[in-house]
């Protein structure tokens, strides 16, 4: 009886054990350069920033602190992520916090972080991946997607607008499984379609923003192209022997044949035409979407965000 209890207890302390290894977060210190595992640099800068983003497992895909999904589905969520990423070869991520903030940029520097300071994207160039985020804040809940290294190429400032807002009926009435999973579609549906053209001269840097190759500008090229055809046409007409050398309309004109009559100058109207040129907001100018730079140096473009 006594080896029968013994055992018992062993077993329950066997399982605590092991729900407590499960339980324990992943830590960071400085002999794991505090779990930071890309080129990013860690310094009195943004050493704070690194110590107060949550320390993960990247293979998790969905990280839930707000609580706003099932474990199933998560589950289900998870597995529309993994083949997203084993189809597309870059990282895709949903990450939910409930946290009071004063500005949207607080926002952008959480879901930065939690990309920049993680393993997400770590096999790929630089760092390629998409985060969802989700503030389900109850003051000011707000949403914005966020994207790193080539996926950046994939998206402009319409489409950022165009998924951000097909999702905002789901997201805005916590229907959070069908408002992800429509997420997690048509981001695949862009990033299966080419880079995008006015991104064909662009690439991304070492460190994760967008550049652009040098092409000459385009009213220089015009004039260029202008100035050859109208020297080719000169040197065509020097060589033309025909052709007679008379420059003024005089030498083919009778003026004794031109009697005026009369002379007036008649104003007939005036108009003049305006426009307003407008701008975009957001990651966004004319429609590109711009990089810009977490609390680690590297690049990245948003969405622009949404509220509800």
């Amino acid at each position: 009886m006594i080896k029968i209890k013994s055992l018992l207890l062993f077993i329950i302390a066997l399982l605590m054990f092991v729900g407590n290894c499960q339980a324990t977060e992943l830590n960071r210190s400085e002999a794991n350069n505090y779990g930071v595992n890309k080129k990013w640099k860690v310094s009195g800068r943004n050493k704070s920033n690194v110590m107060d983003t949550p320390y993960v497992d990247a293979d998790d895909k969905i990280y839930d602190y707000a609580n706003i999904l099932t474990e199933e589905e998560e589950l289900y969520l998870k597995e529309l992520i993994n083949k997203f990423v084993n189809k597309y070869k870059m990282d895709l991520v949903i990450y939910t916090v409930d946290i009071p903030y004063a500005y949207d940029e607080y926002n952008e520097t959480l879901a930065s972080d939690f990309y920049d300071y993680n393993d997400f994207g770590i096999d790929y160039e630089h760092y390629d991946g998409v985060v969802l985020y989700r503030n389900s804040y109850d003051d000011d809940p707000y949403y914005d997607m966020y994207t790193f290294g080539n996926a950046q190429l994939h998206f402009n400032q319409s489409i950022y607008d165009r998924i951000l807002d097909s999702i905002y009926p789901l997201i805005s009435i916590g229907q959070y499984q069908v408002g992800f999973e429509s997420w997690i579609l048509s981001v695949g549906s862009n990033v299966a379609l080419p880079v995008l053209g006015e991104y064909k001269n662009a690439y991304i840097d070492k460190n994760g923003f967008i550049q652009y190759k040098y092409v000459p500008p385009y009213f220089i090229a015009f004039v260029l192209a202008l100035v050859s055809s109208v020297v080719t046409v000169f040197v065509f007409i020097g060589k033309n022997k025909m052709v007679r050398s008379a420059l003024k309309a005089d030498t083919y004109l009778d003026i004794s044949t031109i009697n005026y009559t009369n002379k007036e100058n008649i104003f007939v109207t005036s108009r003049t035409s305006s426009y307003t040129v407008s701008s975009s907001s957001g990651s966004s100018g004319g429609g590109r979407s711009r990089s810009s730079s977490g609390s680690s140096g590297g690049g990245h473009s948003r969405g622009g965000g949404r509220h509800g």
